[in-house]
Order: structure tokens, then sequence, then C-alpha cells
């Protein structure tokens, strides 16, 4: 009798366990700390990160780096209804667009299988920090920022799918092997896709009349292709260091391919 007795209550009350198993879950998944979560994730070589607060849903990261570049304070938050697509919709922020010389991040990230989706997304980065990853035809320092703003990105399979935005490198100095400090203003960039590789291609009316395309393989390698053939308002030893570059064409202009 006490086990038929037993059995008709587990009968009656077995839905109310499994959901009081599946609310432990779903708890548990809530509340997990990010840092936990982000122990799971393949991070890229040479990526490193700060101490880690909040949860999966809105959290923090004091610093991000990779080598010579850092992120200040990056904070996410992650919209839960967008799970129920079987995809991940992410708010990203670091740092303040207003700040200068700092790097600067807003993101609007949606994550599916095997692809990513960036819309409105704009990051900022001092240019002296990104010399070191040029293999330059020439020694030169460089100060300014570079802005770029991505109306929309499509990534799967490490191909570029669609790439909508522009760049710029804004209160552009450059030093060439001189010494002379060059006031270039600004130079405008827009950004495609080409072959599966984003594209940059610049705009030449600027003082170098800088003519470059520059494609980034799907293992992060730069290369540039294009020209320039600086002002004839600009010092006379930015035109003695072209030799540097190499030799004229025809039309004046020194080409670039590195």
């Amino acid at each position: 009798m006490s086990e038929e007795w037993l059995l008709n209550n587990m009968r009656k009350h077995w839905k109310l366990a499994l959901l009081g198993f599946v609310l432990y879950l779903v708890f548990l998944f809530v509340l997990t700390p990010a840092s936990w979560w982000l122990r799971l994730a393949p991070l890229p070589a040479g990526v490193q990160l700060g101490p880690v607060s909040g949860t999966l849903w809105r959290g923090e990261i004091q610093q991000l780096s990779y080598q010579q570049l850092r992120l200040p304070a990056v904070s996410w938050q992650l919209n839960p209804w967008s799970l129920l697509g079987l995809s991940a919709r992410l708010q990203v922020q670091s740092g303040s667009l207003q700040v200068p010389e700092q790097p600067y991040l807003q993101a609007t990230i949606k994550a599916g299988f095997g692809s990513i989706r960036l819309q409105n997304t704009m990051l900022k980065l001092p240019v002296a920090n990104l010399l070191p990853y040029l293999q330059l035809p020439l020694p030169v320092q460089a100060t300014g920022e570079l802005l770029i703003d991505i109306q929309q990105l499509q990534l799967a399979q490490q191909q570029c799918l669609g790439l909508q935005g522009q760049a710029s490198w804004l209160d552009a100095s450059l030093q060439p092997p001189t010494g002379t400090w060059l006031d270039l203003k600004h130079i405008h960039a827009s950004l495609s896709c080409e072959e599966g590789q984003p594209v940059l291609i610049t705009d030449p009316e600027n003082l170098l009349s800088l003519a470059v395309r520059v494609t980034v393989s799907p293992a992060g390698n730069l290369r540039v292709q294009g020209s320039l053939l600086p002002d004839a308002s600009l010092p006379e030893e930015v035109h003695q260091a072209m030799r540097f570059v190499g030799q004229p064409d025809a039309n004046g202009r020194y080409s670039l391919n590195f």
C-alpha cells in the first residue's frame, strides 16, 4: 500500500520536480560570474584580460590588451531575448570618444552559428600605437587618431561577406626621416569587401595625394598597394625623403607596395 501511494504521489508531482530542476539550471546560468564564462572562451593568442566583474548578461573587463594595444574598461550587455533566435546580441563599449589619444570602442555585435555581424560600430585608436604593426618602406613617426566607422560588417568562415563603412586619420601628423613634422590635416578612406577580404581605399584628396588599397588577410596580415605624390606646398625635405621610397613613375608618383 505504501509503495502504491509513493508511486501515485510521484506521478502527481513529477512536473513540479522537473520545473524546480529547470529553474535551478536557469538561475545557475543567469548568476554564474562572467569570469567563469570567459575561461571557457577561446581567446586569440596574445590577448590578455584584466579583472572581470558581473555576469554573462552584464559585465565589465577592467582592461583588454593585445601587445601594445590596450582598451580601457570594456563593458557589455547581452540581450537575453536574442537567444530565443539561436543567436546572441551584444552591446559593447570601452573608453570615451571625447578623450584624446585613448582607444574607444562602441559596437553592436550579433553572433550566430558560424557568423558574426557588426552594426553601428565605431573604433578609435591612436595612430602611434599602430605603427609597430606596419612594415613601412621608410622609418617614420606619426600621431593622430584612426577613426573607423562601420555601418555594417558580416563575417562567416573567416570571409568578409559584406562591409559598409569609412575610416579616417584625424589630425594626421607625420615625421619622415628628415625630422620635420608635417601637418597632413585629415585623410579619409572607404571600407568594403572584395573577394572575401576587407578592403580600405583612400581618398587621394590629401596633401600626399595618397591613393592606396589596403587588404586584410584571414590571418590578419596587411597588404598595401598604391602610390603617393607629395603636394608642392610641402617642405623640400619631404620631396627629398621620397628617395627612401623609390623612383617616381612617368607621372611623378611614387609606388607603395608592402
